[in-house]
């Protein structure tokens, strides 16, 4: 694989770092070479390959092999296409349904601890049980074609027709999910399995002050390159975990009962919900992603 091209200078912003990186252990497969930043800032992408995903761009003679086009731009584009779907999904089932959300292995999250907004908020959240769970459209590549197709058809849509840089139907380490944190709840701190996927969040359910230091995506080494950033409801956030990494949500929930958004509030109780969309790091050519699709076939 040609994993060690480098990215051109644009401007005047210097060539990103390679891998590998402090705080950078895939668990499963590592290949050296391609640009390593625990997060890709949408505002910041000359200079990085991250471009590919971010925006799309009239196709030229000029245009780089990997087709720059704009898969994030997409979900950010269709996100109340995508929250309307979820929240008519959770709206029409009831919480113990077999289609309904699954608990990750408890060992993976814990409660998350301090920095309650007040003394009621305190009592509320400290009341709440962590969980971390998901309900998937690809699972380690291979379609949940029943979900997908009764429950998230526009969804599944927009990813199969308008994001081409999806890992999704090509590689085991390849996933879509609604990821559901509870209030209280921590993801502890691991690694994904590689560095050859870039990971998307498109936040669709975040919950008044959420933002305001309660919640939190951290990635990075703390003291190095670690950086964290809360989730804003409709604004992708782009990052290698491959870097250690880990969410926290504490959660607000208006105990009164009035929102913005009842069925959110209700049926949901407080909780974050993002979208997790998997997609090939974007130094890597077809030719490579082929390669690594046989390695690591849908189900491996």
């Amino acid at each position: 694989m040609n994993s060690n091209a480098t990215i051109k200078k644009v401007g005047t912003c210097s060539t990103p770092p390679l891998s590998p990186q402090q705080g950078q252990n895939p668990t499963v497969f590592f290949l050296p070479g391609l640009e390593a930043v625990p997060f890709h800032d949408a505002n910041r992408y000359m200079g990085s390959c991250s471009l590919r995903l971010w925006k799309s761009l009239p196709i030229s003679k000029k245009s780089p092999p990997i087709p720059v086009t704009g898969d994030i731009e997409s979900l950010q584009n269709n996100h109340h296409v995508i929250k309307k779907e979820l929240l008519d999904f959770v709206s029409s089932n009831q919480e113990d349904s077999s289609d309904s959300f699954k608990p990750f292995d408890p060992k993976v999250y814990a409660r998350a601890s301090g920095n309650a907004t007040s003394q009621s908020d305190s009592h509320t959240i400290n009341d709440t049980q962590p969980e971390w769970s998901s309900i998937y459209l690809y699972r380690q590549g291979i379609r949940q074609s029943e979900t997908c197709n009764k429950y998230f058809p526009r969804t599944a849509h927009i990813l199969e027709t308008k994001c081409p840089h999806i890992m999704a139907g090509k590689c085991g380490f390849g996933s879509v999910y609604f990821s559901k944190l509870k209030r209280n709840t921590k993801v502890k701190e691991h690694c994904g399995p590689t560095n050859v996927r870039w990971r998307c969040h498109l936040p669709l359910v975040v919950p008044e002050n959420s933002m305001e230091g309660s919640s939190y995506l951290r990635v990075g080494l703390p003291g190095v390159n670690e950086k964290c950033v809360g989730w804003e409801e409709g604004l992708p956030l782009l990052f290698d975990d491959s870097f250690i990494h880990s969410a926290v949500h504490r959660g607000n929930f208006k105990s009164d009962g009035s929102s913005s958004d009842s069925i959110t509030d209700f049926e949901l109780d407080g909780a974050r919900v993002v979208l997790i969309v998997d997609f090939w790091h974007p130094m890597l050519s077809d030719s490579d992603r082929t390669a690594l699709g046989v390695l690591y076939p849908p189900g491996s």
